[in-house]
């Protein structure tokens, strides 16, 4: 998912095909909003899209929604190229998109990794980065990409989604050192445990409670709110000095 910010313009773009993922970003954008940051938001589900775009609206801020599916490669860099030519440039970037499949390493059918890889890390790379410095008409941008705690623990059942978010870590650092000389910062977000609506629709409050708490040395999992602050301040004057570093957002889960 992108993100495209100028201190007034940012733009939040979905994972293609997984329309629940939208609720997992839907607390960001609000809080973006909030700082002044006019928000677009492109999701493959463009009514749940237009839903978090009249939110923000409703509350006094700047938004506007777009459709796209950023596994084709010409939407994924066409939306970057008409933020840019709508507002004058682009100087955020969110990388927001993701699909997880849960087999057992021994049954991953065939092409079923090469999908996970598709969706979490080849978008990223081709399309996302690219766009935005071809945009980029300051020396003045903060890019943030998202992987998990799994790209660092592992997962059973969720090899290539481990796999793919830990490629997503070693190609933010690489990208940072390459576009620096821009300007351009580039950090990642790695969630741990959080009480998406898409997760809670799964399990109960009191069975995640069982499940987690006691792993987690803050005694409790993460809520949106929380990411939503550590992608807001990776925006800020405060991080200008960070670049090419992963955060961790899991309650001191190792």
């Amino acid at each position: 998912m992108y993100s495209c910010l100028r201190k007034e313009i940012r733009n939040e773009s979905g994972c293609a095909h997984y329309r629940r993922w939208q609720r997992n970003w839907a607390r960001r954008c609000p809080r973006l909003a909030a700082a002044g940051i006019t928000v677009i938001i492109a999701d493959y589900d463009h009514a749940a899209a237009e839903q978090v775009r009249g939110e923000i609206v409703d509350a006094g801020g700047k938004a506007d929604a777009l459709s796209i599916d950023v596994t084709v490669a010409r939407e994924a860099k066409a939306v970057v190229t008409d933020v840019a030519s709508r507002f004058g440039r682009v100087d955020v970037l969110a990388n927001i998109a993701g699909a997880a499949f849960i087999p057992s390493a021994s049954k991953i059918l065939p092409g079923r990794s090469e999908a996970c890889h598709r969706y979490q890390l080849e978008r990223y790379v081709p399309d996302v980065p690219r766009s935005g410095a071809d945009h980029a008409k300051t020396k003045e941008r903060a890019d943030s990409h998202t992987a998990s705690n799994y790209a660092v623990t592992g997962s059973a059942l969720r090899a290539p989604y481990s796999a793919a978010k830990a490629g997503i870590i070693a190609f933010t650092k690489s990208l940072a050192m390459e576009l620096a000389a821009d300007g351009i910062r580039v950090n990642t977000v790695a969630p741990g445990p959080t009480d998406t609506p898409r997760v809670m629709e799964k399990e109960t409050g009191e069975a995640r409670k069982q499940r987690w708490y006691s792993s987690i040395p803050l005694g409790r999992t993460a809520k949106p709110e929380d990411l939503a602050e550590l992608y807001y301040f990776l925006t800020t004057p405060e991080s200008a000095a960070i670049t090419g570093q992963t955060f961790h957002c899991n309650g001191g889960l190792l």
